[in-house]
């Protein structure tokens, strides 16, 4: 017993015990560092604009830029060139960790063909949900008188000609109606009642002043 108290209290007992916490302290201060550097704890970078790049220029920037990507969605927009980046998320200028995915969502490079829907028949204030629906857009209307019916779609065109139901064509294309009825933003059947009225008005006057002229021509000649 003697012996191993004089062992803990020696010299060399305490100097390998700070050995070993010293050994403890410095394996951690080396792992802390080493994570700190691998993950960037703590540190921000800017995502970079790439909305209206090229998908392909926008994906290298991403990977220069250690960012991770994911193409998420291809749409077609025809008033913007083919194959650029149409959204992004994050938003371009947001801080944001390394290696963060960015996700994008590219014009197609591609013409998309739809089937074009059966209008015909269908009331005209339904349109525009429909046209939006089939990703197609409304072209000229023009309003045709057709006896009873209001409102109605008469025919459906296509470069001016009818088309048919189901036949195929661009995502995006304009399509032309014959919709039965009078255009709710005309004013000529109103200005046409306005003159109608007018000239009803003008006939009665006329036909008043004929009678009062009638009598005072016989007065006239009954006081001769």
């Amino acid at each position: 017993m003697k012996k191993f108290f004089n062992f803990i209290f020696s010299k060399a007992f305490w100097f390998n015990i700070l050995g070993i916490i010293l050994l403890f302290v410095i394996a951690v201060v080396i792992l802390m560092v080493s994570l700190k550097s691998c993950t960037r704890h703590g540190e921000s970078v800017t995502v970079p604009t790439v909305v209206g790049m090229d998908a392909d220029e926008a994906i290298a920037m991403l990977k220069d830029e250690d960012f991770n990507y994911e193409v998420i969605d291809t749409l077609y927009i025809d008033s913007l060139p083919k194959g650029v980046v149409v959204e992004q998320n994050p938003a371009k200028e947001s801080l944001v960790k390394h290696g963060r995915t960015v996700y994008i969502k590219v014009n197609t490079r591609d013409e998309i063909l739809v089937k074009m829907p059966s209008f015909v028949g269908e009331q005209y204030k339904t349109l525009d949900v429909r046209l939006k629906h089939s990703k197609l857009k409304k072209g000229t209307v023009k309003w045709q008188k057709d006896g009873e019916v209001v409102n109605i779609v008469l025919k459906q065109l296509y470069n001016g000609r009818p088309i048919e139901p189901g036949t195929e064509i661009k995502q995006g294309s304009r399509i032309d109606f014959v919709v039965a009825g009078r255009d709710p933003n005309s004013k000529d059947e109103e200005e046409e009642d306005e003159e109608e009225k007018i000239s009803t008005l003008e006939e009665m006057s006329k036909l008043d002043e004929t009678p009062k002229t009638s009598s005072e021509h016989n007065d006239t000649n009954f006081d001769e």
